[in-house]
Parts: structure tokens; C-alpha cells; sequence
């Protein structure tokens, strides 16, 4: 999630074991791959907390992406995916992200060209149920087979639908399970509980889960649904674990003690509530290193 995956949410997130993967945000490829300086530099955030790290890349040229999928494994991914989802309207206009599946056989030549630069690594790639109707998912499905990516992604909206509910989500989810038996496939959409991915694991026969907005009002979210796999039943978050969760996020860096505190009122708002006493105190202190002062107090009463 752009915004949210990085700083000191990898720092809290990794520290509290309450993920075991990171999976970064895209980076487009445009105009040419990026040097390895920079890639190591893009990823060492992900690389430092020790643990497994998917990068996400999207663009339009299938020899560019797979040269810079081969490059990010040289770095030591695990896996690398590629974005064929995005709905935003910016990418979309770049024609990246979403906008390639309106072309499935570009999705089918990309993956055969990143799995000729990487022929022993991992690759994977994120779709959506189709551009415009439901009706094109099996046409992109049958590309993405013929890609034969280690596992797939599937978010059951269309790039056209955004994030508007979509009753009829999980049957397209049971449509690529049909279509895909030998895939691995991850279902994601509206997943904000434990139960919700209970539910779309039991129901749509998919062999993984991957929540995004969830996190934001549960970051354990990823752990508890982990533990709902095993059978075991997970509390939920306390107040004061989400105190100090808040109090880590907003810890003080070099570069981020006079940073506005916006990313941090996002989080207060999901996990306590826009009424809370905390978010209302947060409004008053603009900048991240007096929000920490603040929650470091209310975290130690």
C-alpha cells in the first residue's frame, strides 16, 4: 500500500512479528531500468528488518520489466510481481498497473520474458477480476496461465469498479479457483477481519489471503488470520497495544522529526476512531516528534 508500507511502519510492524513477508509497494519501470544503486536503495528499508521481501514492479515494456525483475533478485527478493491491478486513474492514464488487462497477451509475453531473465527464481502477478466487466477475467486468466507466474494474486473488482462493493466478488474468486487448479491463488478484497478471511479461504478455495485496507484498523490483521488458519483464537488488539503501536509509528527520524503528522492521524482514525480523545490531541500537535511525546506519555499511564 503506497503511503503506508514504509518507515516506521516496517520498523513496528517486523518488530512485533505481526507480519513474515514484506511486499512492497510498486515501482514503475519507465523509461529505463534504475541503476542497482538505487534499487538496493528502494529496498533496503524491506531488506533491513531480516525478513522475506515480494517487490512489486508495473510498466509497459515486457523486456524492461523482466531485465529489472532480474535485477531485483540479484539483490536477494524472494519473489518478484507484477502489477497488473492498479486502479489509479494516474497509472492508468500511464497505461501501467489496471490498464494491462486490456491487453492479456502482454501479461502472458511479460511473464514468459521475466521467467527467461530469472529462469530459478520466483515470480508472481497481481490482476483484477477484469478492466471494465467481469466477463474478461477468463481471457485474462488463460493468459496468466500461459505466463505460468508461481502464484497469483486476484483482487475480484474491476479496474473500473475501484473499491465500490461488489456483491458478487467471491464467485469470480471461485471462477479463477476452476480456472487455475494448478496455480497457487491469493484472494483479496474486503478483507478486514479474521472471519472475512475465514470465510473467502472456506468458500472461494483459495490457497492464500492477502488483505491490504484491513491493516489499517488492525494491523495484526495478517497474525490473527494466520492463527484462525491453525484453529486458535486470537484477542484483539487492546487499547494500550494500540497506543503503542500509534507511539512507534510515530517515532522520531533524522529525516521525519518535523514531518507532518498525517500518516499517523490516518492510522489513529481506523484504529481508535476520529472521536477518540487521542486523534483529537493528535490535531493539535501538527508534527511527528510532539505526537511521539504525547503517546509516549499516554502509553506509559
Amino acid at each position: 500500500m503506497h503511503g503506508v508500507t514504509e518507515g516506521s511502519f516496517l520498523r513496528a510492524m517486523s518488530s512485533r512479528g505481526w507480519v513474515q513477508c514484506w511486499w512492497t509497494p510498486f515501482l514503475r519501470i519507465s523509461t529505463a531500468v534504475p541503476r542497482p544503486s538505487r534499487l538496493r536503495n528502494w529496498l533496503k528499508p524491506y531488506l533491513d528488518t531480516g525478513l522475506p521481501v515480494i517487490a512489486q514492479i508495473m510498466g509497459c515494456s515486457s523486456a524492461k520489466l523482466a531485465a529489472a525483475a532480474q535485477a531485483l533478485h540479484a539483490i536477494g527478493c524472494l519473489c518478484v510481481d507484477l502489477n497488473c491491478s492498479c486502479p489509479s486513474a494516474t497509472v492508468i492514464g500511464n497505461g501501467s498497473g489496471g490498464a494491462r488487462l486490456q491487453e492479456p497477451p502482454w501479461i502472458r509475453d511479460t511473464l514468459l520474458a521475466m521467467r527467461a531473465s530469472c529462469p530459478s527464481k520466483a515470480i508472481s502477478v497481481k490482476i483484477r477480476a477484469g478492466f471494465s466487466s467481469p466477463e474478461e477475467l477468463p481471457g485474462i486468466l488463460a493468459a496468466v496461465r500461459a505466463g505460468a507466474p508461481d502464484f497469483v494474486t486476484l483482487h475480484y473488482r474491476c479496474v473500473s469498479e475501484m473499491y465500490k462493493p461488489v456483491p458478487e466478488g467471491w464467485r469470480r474468486l471461485k471462477l479463477a479457483r476452476e480456472l487455475l487448479p494448478e496455480l497457487p491463488l491469493l484472494g483479496s478484497g474486503d478483507l478486514f477481519t479474521t472471519a472475512d478471511a475465514l470465510r473467502m479461504r472456506q468458500q472461494c478455495g483459495v490457497d492464500a489471503l492477502a488483505p491490504a485496507r484491513g491493516l489499517l484498523a488492525n494491523p495484526a490483521l495478517l497474525l490473527h488470520i494466520r492463527q484462525g488458519c491453525l484453529g486458535k483464537e486470537a484477542p484483539p488488539l487492546s487499547k494500550l497495544e494500540k497506543l503503542r503501536f500509534l507511539r512507534d509509528l510515530a517515532e522520531p527520524q533524522p529525516a521525519s522529526a518535523s514531518a507532518p503528522n498525517g500518516f499517523l492521524l490516518r492510522f489513529c482514525a481506523a484504529l481508535l476512531g476520529p472521536d477518540s480523545r487521542c486523534f483529537q490531541e493528535l490535531l493539535k500537535r501538527p508534527r511527528l516528534q510532539e505526537c511521539h511525546l504525547y503517546l509516549q506519555e499516554q502509553s506509559e499511564l
